[in-house]
């Protein structure tokens, strides 16, 4: 589902007519859409804003749609005849307008003739375009009676079939990384409560020194300064 069908969807939905009551601005029968529609990237960029008709000169163009005459009148040199539609309008050109502005039409109400030697294309045609705002959208997309409120998943692809005679991978479940965690936390606690135990049971280097343990340093040889000797003393008032 495209983005301008999503919002031409969303414009029905809030009070433009039902998708029932649009018909073709030419014919019947149906007339050859000669160039499609092909929005532009930004407001002022280049692209197609509407389609473009097979028509011949002075055929009848009807209303698409119910709606209010907005505008009938020439513009850069071509006539132009657009319709309000609710939020919608649609738009006529080149054509030789036959009804005023402010006139109430119907679906298939003629609104004017298609105009010779002032069209866009190699051969005549109805450039029919349709807006939503400052929105351009498809005016075909008006015609089709199909239209999805949701976008289309493509569903998911099959599961492959497992092959029995390959060995299974082994995984680990959720009960076996609790198991792991449990016993390296444990491991973690226990060498904490040694290291702790070690530390309040050894004895202190002096206690040794005086239950004989510890061998007292040697003398210290003629001529040879003790510095931690000296330091102590300096340091005792």
């Amino acid at each position: 589902m495209t983005l301008f069908t999503l919002l031409l969807t969303c414009a029905i939905t809030a009070g433009a007519p039902s998708p029932d009551v649009w018909r073709w601005p030419l014919g019947p029968p149906a007339p050859q859409v000669l160039r499609g529609f092909s929005p532009p990237a930004s407001p002022w960029g280049p692209g197609h804003r509407g389609v473009d008709l097979a028509a011949r000169p002075g055929q009848a163009v009807r209303a698409a749609g119910p709606g209010r005459v907005s505008f009938a009148d020439r513009l850069a040199g071509r006539g132009v005849v657009a319709i309000t539609h609710g939020r919608l309008s649609t738009t006529y050109l080149p054509v030789r307008p036959s009804v005023p502005v402010g006139h109430r039409v119907a679906p298939g109400t003629v609104i004017g003739r298609v105009e010779a030697g002032r069209s866009h294309c190699t051969a005549t045609c109805l450039h029919w375009g349709l807006r939503d705002g400052n929105v351009y959208l498809n005016p075909v997309d008006l015609l089709r009676r199909q239209v999805r409120l949701l976008p289309y998943w493509s569903p998911p692809p099959a599961p492959r079939e497992r092959d029995e005679s390959a060995p299974a991978e082994p995984r680990m479940g959720l009960r076996d990384a609790t198991t792991a965690t449990g016993g390296a936390l444990t491991g973690l606690v226990l060498a904490y409560a040694l290291a702790f135990a070690w530390r309040r049971t050894r004895p202190h280097p002096r206690a040794r020194l005086r239950t004989g343990r510890l061998r007292p340093p040697p003398p210290t040889p003629p001529g040879v300064i003790d510095l931690s000797k000296e330091r102590r003393l300096r340091r005792t008032p």
